[in-house]
């Protein structure tokens, strides 16, 4: 894990284009503080890379790297790279360094653009080919490394993080007004290829980027879509077992030591148990955040008495460094901090960090393919009603209704939602919840654009996609890549291994929700590794904190108290809402975090 940057433009001297990439590089130190280096592999090309040495710990995976007429600055890993290189090396070619980073270099000089088709892992980086004087990036196929670039009709630049692009003579600070109402009002902190800032952009997950001779083009090498399956019952849960267990493998290959976040909750308890039960390590890290409102301790400690070589350390966050964390989090993200579930994540990579630990494993990615999120059900409903399987219907609802002892309101609350989704498109859904879900602060929010296209025509999978893709997963990756980079952590997610989600993505209803639970195949597969009262534990948890209603009306309340000075506020709705919640009603909680968080990130942008 690393930062990279660079750019092509042929505008600028030597020197002017040697003082801006030192900025670039400095201003990345945190992603990658065991080496830096900078490159110029032809007039008008310069790479710069921090390095966070996770494999071949020697000078020889220095970066940036070139080898004949190829130089590349690469962020990531790719897990399959040792395999790669061995067919590599029977089609005659000679490595001189064990790191990945040569691997994707010469896959490139042999295959060309198709090589990331061969590629499991993470990645985001830059190729400059000197003998096509062309500039090839590329980012994995779920968003896992950002790649962020700004470009004119003659130059480009990119970088990992937006802040290394405010050195560039192509940057301007001019906000995004849809990305910002987008963040706001749905908490979508990424979508498509936009950023806060207008003409800042991101690659998509998924997706090439040439420059040549001026143009530049964006071109996708990978769709997620379902494929047949015609496998019996038993097969598919080993099926997925195996699967996991090989993406678990890979993401264990490190030259430095591997821990885990952990919440107690099924996927990082997956995840921790599947390495005690590949490898059955003498010593394994976990690192678990508690608060006084939200403890998963005593699930968590069915897996440590389980396993009992795992050394479990867990942190409630001292309350008194919230207000210094806030601040560098928002510096950090170069977005508001729109959620304080972040600030958990934060805190747990800080620890982890004066722990010693460069490397996590953590259980991001499941819920979105696997349907773990409880309001899946809506789609799940809208699935059999379009289907006509009315009885399926009901027997769901009855089972889940009676295992979650919900009382009438919620029921008829959860069929209301559910006939809205047999009838209207996802996007239509998101509309809706977009204008009437919290207030609307935005003088002409209204004709705010997203766009959900039709990816699938099973509802369920529909909602899938858009979770992977539009509305959530790369948010929280956006987060998680941030607060583990600003501790020098590389944070791997062994749930989007391409090959494991394409399975689970494809797998059939029952397989994700059935009989009252969800993510049925990840349970059904690994219940024997995992302690019974998590493997079919029913509650569905996140990072929760506190933050929205009790810091937000204690140790964080100067953010209430910042002058509103965010463009297009209605200062009306706003003082209105701010004063209900002062009052003790929490209905919008969420909604006044992200309306103050966004603007105190406003009045901050062009400080550093």
């Amino acid at each position: 894990m690393c930062g990279i940057s660079g750019f092509v433009d042929r505008r600028l001297a030597d020197e002017e284009a040697r003082h801006v990439l030192s900025q670039m590089v400095k201003s990345q130190a945190h992603r990658g503080p065991d080496d830096f280096g900078t490159e110029n592999p032809t007039k008008g090309v310069w790479f710069g890379h921090n390095r966070l040495s996770i494999i071949d710990l020697s000078s020889d995976g220095h970066q940036p790297m070139a080898r004949n007429h190829l130089t590349i600055t690469y962020n990531g890993e790719i897990y399959n790279y040792l395999e790669i290189k061995t067919e590599l090396e029977s089609l005659g070619y000679r490595f001189t360094s064990k790191s990945d980073t040569e691997v994707i270099l010469y896959a490139y000089a042999q295959w060309g653009t198709g090589c990331v088709e061969r590629f499991r892992g993470m990645w985001a980086f830059a190729i400059w080919d000197e003998s096509e004087k062309t500039l090839f990036c590329s980012r994995d196929r779920f968003g896992i490394k950002p790649f962020h670039y700004v470009c004119d009709d003659e130059s480009v630049y990119f970088s990992s993080e937006i802040k290394a692009l405010k050195y560039s003579r192509l940057y301007s600070s001019e906000l995004n007004p849809f990305q910002l109402m987008r963040d706001i009002q749905l908490g979508w902190s990424v979508y498509s290829d936009e950023t806060h800032y207008l003409k800042i952009k991101q690659l998509r997950p998924g997706e090439n980027l040439i420059f040549k001779a001026g143009k530049l083009s964006l071109i996708p090498y990978y769709r997620l879509i379902a494929r047949p399956m015609d496998r019996g019952e038993t097969n598919l849960s080993m099926e997925f077992r195996n699967r996991f267990f090989d993406s678990i493998r890979l993401h264990m290959r490190a030259d430095v030591e591997v821990g885990s976040t952990f919440s107690g909750g099924i996927d990082s308890s997956a995840v921790v148990c599947a390495v005690q039960h590949i490898y059955h390590p003498d010593r394994f890290q976990t690192f678990t955040v508690w608060y006084e409102q939200a403890d998963e301790r005593p699930f968590a400690s069915q897996v440590w008495k389980m396993y009992p070589s795992i050394v479990h350390h867990t942190l409630q966050p001292d309350t008194s460094e919230l207000s210094e964390a806030y601040i560098r989090a928002t510096r950090q993200y170069d977005i508001p901090v729109s959620g304080s579930s972040y600030l958990s994540q934060y805190f747990v990579m800080k620890y982890a960090h004066q722990c010693g630990i460069k490397v996590l494993l953590d259980g991001q990615g499941s819920d979105e393919y696997l349907m773990g999120y409880l309001h899946s059900l809506y789609r799940l409903f809208a699935t059999y009603l379009r289907r006509g399987s009315v009885a399926a219907f009901v027997r769901e609802l009855f089972t889940f209704s009676k295992m979650q002892h919900w009382k009438a309101p919620k029921v008829a609350d959860l069929v209301f939602k559910s006939l809205l989704s047999t009838f209207l498109s996802e996007h239509n859904l998101y509309k809706l919840e977009y204008h009437h879900f919290y207030p609307n602060a935005f003088r002409g929010g209204e004709d705010t654009p997203f766009f959900l296209p039709i990816a699938d025509p099973e509802p369920l999978r529909n909602f899938s996609w858009h979770l992977i893709y539009s509305t959530i997963l790369q948010t929280l990756l956006m987060h998680e890549d941030r607060n583990s980079m600003a501790f020098s952590i590389e944070a791997r997610v062994p749930f989007l291994d391409h090959l494991l989600v394409e399975f689970g993505f494809s797998a059939p209803l029952k397989e994700k929700i059935s009989n009252g639970y969800t993510k049925h195949i990840l349970r059904k597969a690994l219940s024997d590794i995992m302690p019974d009262n998590i493997t079919w534990r029913i509650d569905k948890k996140g990072f929760v904190t506190p933050g929205e209603v009790i810091w937000l009306r204690n140790q964080l309340r100067w953010l209430l108290d910042e002058s509103m000075e965010l463009p297009g506020i209605d200062a009306r709705v706003w003082k209105q809402e701010k004063k209900k919640f002062l009052t003790g009603n929490d209905k919008n909680a969420r909604w006044i975090w992200r309306v103050a968080s966004a603007n105190y990130w406003y009045k901050t942008l062009n400080v550093s």
